[in-house]
This record gives structure tokens, sequence and C-alpha cells, in this order.
């Protein structure tokens, strides 16, 4: 807040030897690194919003942290301001380190003055403050004007330790800071008497915490007073008129939407276009005039007007429950590629496709207006959001805003509408793929390639243009932080901007095209800039085919420009900047390589069935990793029949185990889509793929086969008749589809035959398991007691079935608990298993559990987050370790005395903070069957996947069969395979 002073001494006066004693019972655990990055310095939060000491933001309700409940005396100095109290934090300053020179410059410091009470410091350490030095002395109270450069210097060897108060301020607090004691001003009297707060040790004060602290609309009256207060200090320059000139321009249109809309939803999507633009100009305006204080005066506009103008995360929802906005949204289409690539102009175009609605442009006011969803609330990590940020309030909530701001072609929006689809294009959300689809699971994504050389140029152009200024980064001292923040921007400091434009598209591409290879196939497509632009309307009609919309608008070349082209298209325009990218193109070559061959071939599409032999690869072995058996990686590659980027590597024991025991193994692998059959061929292992839309689940009884996909569970049978015709002429099994039943995307897992025949499915979506029958999508049998409504919200992640005398006995779920995806919270050691019969917990605090199996006169199960197998007494509820394994463990089938587990390769987006990402680093992490001796739990062979395949759901042995088949739905053989009674068989003529 500003002041007329530097300083003001506050008349109280505290025990800083017992806030010390409180302070140094606090772990060091729950120190942070100073939110925006200053060595030496750290906080600890007090006060945050909701109460969450991992929120560093100032907007939204204030609540105590668990940190100041157990500091009762901090709670009384507190309380003793008798003000509502914003962010409260305990700084800590290392020795012989400094705050930095700063002024803050935000809306938030227009509201709020800043109280510090030294507890732990030294008469050395300095506060300076426009220029003039104090030394702040323990158990004083201290407000300085946060509007001048102020710094904090501590020349000493030891720590320096403030409790550092944001508040608003009160008629209590006034009467104090006008008796107070200002060191600076001569003329100013002296202090009045101090009060002494002595700690009380009944005493439980009561804290006000801040409630509304940020406008949903800024009203054209406070940006008018906001304004006025820069216009104070802003010079008297040709500069100064010409940044005058460009906010009263603002202001006629802001007053021009207030009139119409307030802060009614309606008029949000033109106030973001209206803050969108002026935050542009205001960027062409930085470096023209600077503020008696030292800042840019544009930078202040921008920080004090602009950027807290609009806040709908704040605004109590009119649209339908937050819940009911996201179930409406029906295969939402987000076009993902790396910035400049020519994604406006896609979206422009397929905007205008029949019944699809969007917000007109791009959503990072409606996205990052979600507190939780802003890089500064992950300490400026990047614009990269995982599933765990997907919580159900956020998808709530952000469903709500797209459904309200969202409109057709015609301009109408979706309030008569029930389930709609939906377009969106933003370029940050290339690093928001695993949340998106968190948020969305039906979502589709459409990826935009172009030529990395053209792209990175135009992004190069873009930074230097000023336009697409989107962060002021804390540190960051080089041009203006353009696009979308990748990973690892810091160690970019320093770089030219040529260099950073290039990381910062390596780092967005890799990012892509990793988690959309990650997803299944039939839920993403690509497509290319220079199709988009040679053949416009052949690729709309092909988009449109893809993702399910209907395109009835006839298109020639050239599209016009979108809006948000700086220059005119021309293929060469590369070559402008071709002196300064050339030489750093080295950086990106790998990653450019994978996205070309992914445009060069259609991804993940599936391949047709040959009876042909498949032409052997070349693999090398990789290196030994830990907990790898001795057995030597055979340096002959499993062959496939696949032309995707299908590797493996296998121990020589492998094979061998399969023959000896005369069986195979089918395993499945949602995310490439595919159906892998593991066979010994002599010596060697031969690998088999058959494509199926994300398969999951499989159950065999000796000759029914059943695999559970996306949207449909499959029925198989095995006819050795036909496998007798198959090449080459090894196979002693053909399974071939004969029923597909229908069940909608319930989000099915793991599958098992009863003893009479009847297939039960684990109903993940609904939190059920099923059993199906011949005019239903599928029949609850049963749910956790703990669930209280059929309702497709994955409430617990119900995954897996364990079977026990053909009766089904136990299940695994991720978590107890009531709410759409409320396992998400605590997935790292939520994990139950559930008796079916008495519908009781039995055993808790497990770490992802999965695949429970009765086998050898035990439960067995998988801990997933552990990356272990291990065996369990659902009567006593506890666990016991068999073996640990370099990966995520889902997917147990178990003969004999060994066990065939399916590892993960445990991807950062999906699994983060479980146990194994600790124990792991990501390349130790692998996928593939890993094969346990269960007297011993030592590995005796493996099989390791690579390319396409980095997870396994399901594995199942097939202990009669050692070279069987799996047909894909369409192959030609079934064609001429007949299955008929042997009464119909008496009339058939054979040739």
């Amino acid at each position: 807040m500003r002041l007329n002073t530097e300083y003001i001494q506050l008349p109280l006066a505290f025990d800083a030897a017992r806030l010390a004693s409180e302070i140094s019972a606090l772990p060091e655990s729950v120190w942070q690194p100073h939110p925006e990055g200053h060595a030496g310095n750290a906080a600890l939060p007090l006060m945050a919003v909701g109460g969450d000491p991992l929120n560093n933001g100032v907007k939204g309700v204030m609540q105590p942290t668990p940190q100041l409940h157990n500091c009762p005396y901090l709670q009384q100095v507190i309380s003793a301001l008798q003000a509502p109290i914003g962010r409260t934090r305990l700084m800590r300053i290392d020795g012989r380190a400094e705050a930095s020179l700063h002024v803050d410059v935000n809306y938030y410091w227009q509201q709020h003055m800043r109280v510090h009470v030294p507890i732990v410091t030294d008469p050395a350490v300095q506060f300076i403050c426009g220029g003039h030095a104090l030394h702040m002395a323990a158990g004083q109270a201290w407000v300085f004007d946060t509007w001048r450069e102020h710094n904090v210097i501590n020349p000493t060897p030891l720590q320096r330790i403030h409790l550092v108060i944001d508040t608003t301020g009160s008629a209590a607090l006034s009467a104090l800071l006008a008796q107070g004691g200002r060191p600076t001003d001569p003329q100013a009297p002296t202090m009045g008497p101090v009060r002494t707060v002595a700690f009380e040790p009944s005493a439980r004060p009561k804290i006000w915490h801040e409630v509304d602290n940020f406008p949903v609309v800024m009203s054209p009256a406070e940006q008018q007073t906001l304004f006025a207060n820069i216009q104070a200090v802003l010079p008297s320059t040709n500069a100064g008129a010409a940044l005058c000139a460009e906010v009263t321009g603002f202001f006629d249109q802001w007053r021009q939407l207030w009139e119409q809309h307030q802060s009614a939803p309606s008029g949000w999507r033109a106030y973001a276009d209206l803050l969108e633009g002026t935050s542009n100009k205001m960027e062409r305006l930085r470096s023209s005039v600077t503020l008696s204080n030292g800042v840019d005066g544009a930078f202040a506009v921008q920080q004090i007007i602009l950027t807290p103008a609009l806040n709908t995360d704040l605004a109590e929802r009119v649209v339908p429950s937050v819940r009911g906005a996201q179930t409406r949204f029906d295969r939402p289409v987000f076009i993902v590629s790396s910035p400049r690539s020519g994604s406006s102009l896609l979206f422009e175009t397929l905007s205008q496709a029949q019944g699809v609605f969007s917000i007109g442009g791009e959503s990072h006011a409606l996205i990052e207006g979600i507190e939780t969803l802003h890089p500064s609330a992950h300490q400026w990590h990047s614009n990269q959001l995982s599933g765990a940020d997907a919580t159900p309030e956020v998808m709530q909530e952000l469903a709500a805003r797209f459904a309200t701001a969202a409109h057709d072609r015609e301009g109408r929006p979706t309030t008569d509408q029930g389930r709609f689809r939906f377009l969106e294009k933003t370029p940050k959300n290339s690093l928001r793929i695993s949340f998106l689809r968190a948020m969305f699971p039906d979502a589709i994504f459409i990826y935009l390639y172009r030529d990395e050389r053209a792209t990175i140029s135009s992004m190069l152009d873009a930074w230097r243009s000023g336009h697409f200024v989107t962060y002021d980064l804390p540190g960051w001292r080089g041009t203006p932080w353009s696009l979308a923040l990748v990973h690892g921007w810091r160690d970019m400091a320093g770089m030219s901007t040529a260099e950073v434009a290039v990381r910062q598209w390596e780092s967005i591409t890799r990012t892509v095209l990793d988690d959309l290879q990650a997803l299944p196939p039939d839920s993403w497509c690509v497509t290319s800039y220079d199709q988009l632009v040679a053949h416009p309307e052949h690729e709309m009609r092909r988009l449109s085919q893809f993702v399910g919309l209907a395109w009835d608008r006839a298109l020639t070349a050239p599209l016009p420009p979108s809006r948000h082209t700086l220059t005119p298209a021309n293929p060469n325009k590369w070559q402008a900047n071709a002196a300064e990218i050339e030489p750093l193109m080295h950086l990106v070559s790998a990653t450019a390589e994978r996205a070309r061959a992914l445009f060069a071939h259609e991804p993940l599409r599936r391949v047709p069935t040959t009876l042909a032999p498949p032409a052997p690869t070349h693999v090398a072995a990789p290196a030994p990793t830990q907990n790898m058996p001795t057995h030597a990686p055979s340096a002959v590659p499993a062959q496939t029949h696949d032309t995707l980027d299908f590797r493996s590597v296998h121990t020589t024991s492998l094979p061998q185990l399969l023959s000896e025991l005369g069986a195979s193994l089918l395993v499945t692998t949602y995310q490439s889509g595919r159906l892998i059959t593991l066979r010994a061929d002599g010596p060697k292992l031969n690998t088999h793929l058959t494509y199926f839309p994300s398969p999951m689940g499989m159950a065999y009884d000796g000759n029914r086969l059943a695999i559970g996909t996306l949207q449909a569970i499959w029925d198989y049978r095995n006819m050795p008749d036909v496998a007798a015709r198959l090449h080459p002429n090894k196979h002693d099994g053909c399974f071939i589809p004969r029923n597909m039943h229908v069940t909608g995307d319930i989000r099915v897992h793991e599958l098992a035959f009863d003893a009479g025949g009847e297939l039960w499915v684990v109903n993940t979506r609904f939190s059920a398991l099923c059993t199906l029958d011949r005019d239903h999508s599928f029949v609850p049998r049963w749910r956790p007691s703990f669930i209280t409504a059929l309702a497709a919200e994955d409430r617990c992640h119900l995954n897996g079935l364990g079977m026990r005398d053909g009766v089904p006995t136990l299940v695994t779920a991720l978590g107890n608990t009531n709410i759409p995806e409320g396992w998400r919270h605590n997935k790292a050691q939520g994990g139950i298993v559930m008796d079916i019969a008495s519908n009781e917990i039995v055993t808790q605090g497990l770490g992802m559990p999965h695949s429970p199996r009765w086998h050898n006169g035990h439960w067995w199960l998988l801990e997933s987050a552990k990356g272990t197998l291990i065996t369990f007494d659902p009567t006593t509820g506890k666990t016991q370790t068999i073996a640990q394994m370099p990966g995520f463990t889902r997917g147990l089938a178990m003969h004999g005395s060994l066990a065939f587990v399916g590892l993960s390769q445990v991807r950062e987006s999906v699994f983060d903070g479980i146990a194994l990402s600790q124990r792991l680093k990501p390349e130790e992490r692998s996928c593939g069957v890993w094969v346990i001796d269960l007297n011993t739990g030592n590995t005796v062979g493996f099989i390791r996947f690579e390319g396409i395949v980095q997870e396994i759901f399901d594995i199942q042995i097939l202990p009669d069969l050692r070279y069987p088949e799996v047909l894909e739905p369409d192959a030609d053989v079934i064609g001429g395979a007949f299955v008929l009674s042997d009464e119909a068989m008496k009339d058939v003529v054979m040739d």
C-alpha cells in the first residue's frame, strides 16, 4: 500500500523469544523456496487461499494453514492487529543474502499494507525503503511503503526471520498507524504509548480472514481510481500522454460493456477480448515511460488495472450445476500443436462446422482464471497440467466457464442445448493433454503438424513483436516471456531469443507427442498446415468425419489469414531468420523427426491381419538394469506382425519357460490399442499384435475368451480347425469373434467367468460389478456399500476382481470415496480391498491395488504404486511383499509357482506423487511382463517392450495352448469359418 512516508512503526511490542520458540518447533520440511525464486529466501505460509500452504496466490478466501494451528502465540500476534488478514507468511533470509530490490506492482498491493514483525534478526540487518535504511528490532511491528523500491540485506552469517502479515486495514489498525512512529519524517510527532501483547496460554483469538479481495469484473469507477494513482507519478512527456490516451480509450470501451452487462456472464467473453487487445497495446508501450519509482508505466497499467479486471472464477454460477455443465460436453475436440503452427487458422475454419460450439477464441482467461490452474500456483513450473490437477471442483468450474462462453457459428449460446459438441484451441493446452483427458474422458485431439523451421521462425517473430507476452516471470531478465511457458525455462536465462524459441518448440512438441501416443488410437488424429492451406475442403471433411462433425460448407484455397497472423503467409518466410535458427536445429532434430514420422504415417491405425510370416526387425538389446534376472536378454528380437514402432527384448529364459509350461500369454495394452500374444517359437519368442480400441480386461475359461474394449466386450471362441489353416503350420488354437456386446464407455477393467460360465465385469465408471444380458448395456449386480448411487462418475476407481472357486469374492479400488473421481486425492495410499459377500473393507491403506488373485491357497495382488507383488490375509488385513519390480505393476496371471506380472512405465502426468515415481528415475522404469518365482520372489524372466507400448493392463495365461492366434474382427479368414450345430452339420455338403 502507498504511504506518505517510508516507514511507520506501530505502537505494539511482542515477545520475540516466545515467537522464536514456536517457530523452532516447526519442521524444516514445511518451509518452501521463495515463490519468486529469490536465492537464499524461504517462506512458511500461515494464512493462504483455502488454508492450502502450497497455494501462494492472493485471490480467494484466506484461511489458516495447519502450521498456524500449531502456533498459539503467532495467532495472538496476528489477531492483535484487529483487521482482516490476507496472505501471511514467515519470511526467512539466509545469512549473507538479500530479498532483492523491487517495487510491489500489482492490484493486490494497491489495497494491502504489509506488517513486519521481526522475530529472529541482528542489528546489522538493514531494511531499505525509498533509499532510507533502518533496522527493525525483534518484537517490534512495522509498516512500509510497498510502492517505493525496497529491499532487505542480511550481511550476517545468521538467518533473519520476520512474520509478514498482509491486510487491507481497519479502523483499529488506522488508529495504531496514527499513533505510530515515523523515523524518516522529522516533522512527525513521537510514537504513542507502546502496548505489549504478552502470550496468554488460555486465549483463543479470533482471526478475521479475507473473503472478498478481487472483483469478478472490475467497475469503471475502481479503474479510474487506480489509474489516478498511476497518473500521479507519471511524467508529463509525449510517451506519458500516449499511455494515457490508450488507457482512456480502454476505459471508454469498458464502461460501454459495463453498462450493458456489469458482472453478468453474458459480457465475460467481450471483456476478455478487450483485455487481450489492450494488453497487446501495453506491451508495445513497454519501456517508453518510467514512473518516478522506477516502474515501467505500461507494466504498471497491466498489473494494476488489466490483469485483475476479470476474475470469473470468483463468480457465483448461474449455469447448471457444475457437474451438469461437465456432463453436457459430448466428445469435445481440442486442437493441439506448438505455437505459431497455424492452429488459429484451423480453429477458425473448423468452428464453421454445423452444430459445433466454441468460445470464439483462446481460453487463457477462462483456464488460468482458476487460480490452481495458473502457473503461479505451481511455483511457475510451466503451463503443464496433469490429471492430478483435474479435481472435481476444478473440472466443474472450468466446464461451467466453457459452457457459459460457448456459442455456435451463428452466435447462439448453449443455453437451450442438452449435450453439445465443443471445439477449443489454446496453444498452452498442448501441455495439458492429460489434464483435458482426465476432465473429458471422451475428448478427441487434433494434432496440427507444421515444418519446424517455419514454426520456430514464426515463434521468434512473435517473441520480438511484443504482442504475445504471457508472463512477467520472477527472475527472468531476458525478452519478456512470450507464448507457452515450458518446463526448464529458468535454465534458458541468458540464452538468445532464438535459442529460447528453439528449445520452447522442442519441449512443447515432445510433450504433445508423448501425451498423444499414450492415448487410445481412436481419440486423436493428425493434420498438417500445408494440407490445410492447399486442400482446405478436403481436410475439413476428413477431420470432421474423424471427430464426428457435420461439414456443410464449400471452401476454396486460399483460406483467409487468421486474426493472429503477423505477416502474410509465405512458404519461404522462415528464411528471414535462417541465419539464427539453422545453427540451433540440432537441438530439435530428434523431436522433429518424430513429428514428421507421425504425420507421414497415420498414428496407431489398425493394420490388416495377415497370414504371411513377418519380416524380422533388428533391435539392439539394452543394457541390464536393476532388478533384472541374470538371464541375458536375447540378441534376437521378438518378431511382430505389426508395422508400428513396436520393439521388445527378452531373456532367453522366457520362451523356455513358456515351452516347459506348454502355455502362451495374452497381454493388453490399452495405450497403444493392441492385444499382444506371446508364444514360444523354439528358442525364440514370437509376439503377435492384434488391434482393439483400448483393450483392457480379459477372461478365459478354456474355450471362451472375453476382451473388454473402449465401448464393447468381445466374445471369442477357440476354433482349432481354423488354426490348422493358418501359416505357419504350427498354430494349435485360433480365437474367432462370435459376439460383441456394446456396453458404452463404462471404463471396463477386469473380467472373469464364474463357475456357471457367466461373465462378470468391473464397471469402473459406474463403480459397480455387472453382468450382461441381451437387452441392456449392463446389469448392475453389486457395488461398494459407500457408493450411494449408480452414476457415471468413477467415484472409487473400482478395478480388480478376485474369484475363488468360481465365485466373485474380492474387489480392489483406489479409494473409499463417494464423489466424482474422489479417489485421485489420495491415490498413493488410499487403496482398499473389499469382500463382496459382506460388502466390507478387509484391507486398506494400499498404494493403488490391482489384480487380486486366489492361487495356491493364498490371496495375491499387485500394489501398483509401489511396483510390488504382495500376499494379503482378508481376515487380518496383513500384507507381505513378495517381489519388487521396476515399473507400475498391473495385470497378473499365475501358474504353478510362477507369477506373470505386467509392468507400465509410469508417466509422470498420470502417476505423479506415488512411491514408485520417487524410487525410480524415468529411465529406470520398464514396461513389459516380468516372471516371478513365488517361492523366492526372484525374477526368472522378462520381456521389456519399447517403442509405442508403454502401459500394460491385463495378462491372461493360456495353459493349454502353445501357439494360438487371436484374429481381428475383420480378418479375411473369418469369412470362411462357420460354427454349426451337430444337427445342422448333417446337411452340409463337404468339398
